[in-house]
Parts: C-alpha cells; structure tokens; sequence
C-alpha cells in the first residue's frame, strides 16, 4: 500500500499533538478533540493502530499453533499429538497434498 504526502503529514500532526497530551490531563483529546479520552488512547493516534496491529499479529499467531495442535498435524518424538490425531494414521505434511496412495 501507498501512502500520500498528505496522508503522511497528517500522521506526522498527529503524532505531534499526541505528544501534547502523554498523561490525562482534563482535556479534550489533543488528536481528535473529542472527550472521553487522551491522545494516547485516540483511535487516530497512529501509534495506537501500531499497538492493535502488533496484538492482532501475535494472537493470530497464536491461534493457527493452536489450530495446529487441534487438527493433529503438531509432532512430538515423531508422533502425532493434540486432540484430532490418529494413531497409526500415515504421517502427513499438512503443507503438501495427499496423494491419492495415502488415503
């Protein structure tokens, strides 16, 4: 994705104003002028966005180890482990295709 010079000045006026307000202080929002928050916690505030992108990335992260387990495709001492894996089944690499032999 591209941004435009413009889209990046007003990230950049943003982040100035958000550095107005690091603690609560009463007022308004410095970002988005509204009440009911501080700059730092302003949805507009870019380095917010960057916090919830981090968290949404180590959760899903998490989640598809997780998914993993439960399918039966984790190993452990070259046995299938979590909830859905089948002794005895053939060994399958859950990145390549079944071939028709393994069914």
């Amino acid at each position: 994705m591209r941004f435009t010079k413009e889209q990046y000045e007003k990230a950049i006026e943003a982040l100035k104003d958000g550095m107005t307000q690091l603690e609560p202080n009463g007022d308004n929002c410095h970002i988005c002028h509204d009440s009911g928050h501080a700059a730092f916690e302003c949805g507009w505030n870019p380095l917010v966005a960057v916090v919830i992108c981090k968290d949404i990335a180590t959760h899903s992260e998490k989640l598809h180890e997780t998914l993993h387990y439960l399918a039966g495709f984790d190993r452990y001492m070259g046995e299938q482990v979590g909830p859905a894996a089948v002794r005895g089944a053939p060994q399958v690499d859950c990145n390549n295709e079944i071939g028709d032999d393994q069914l």
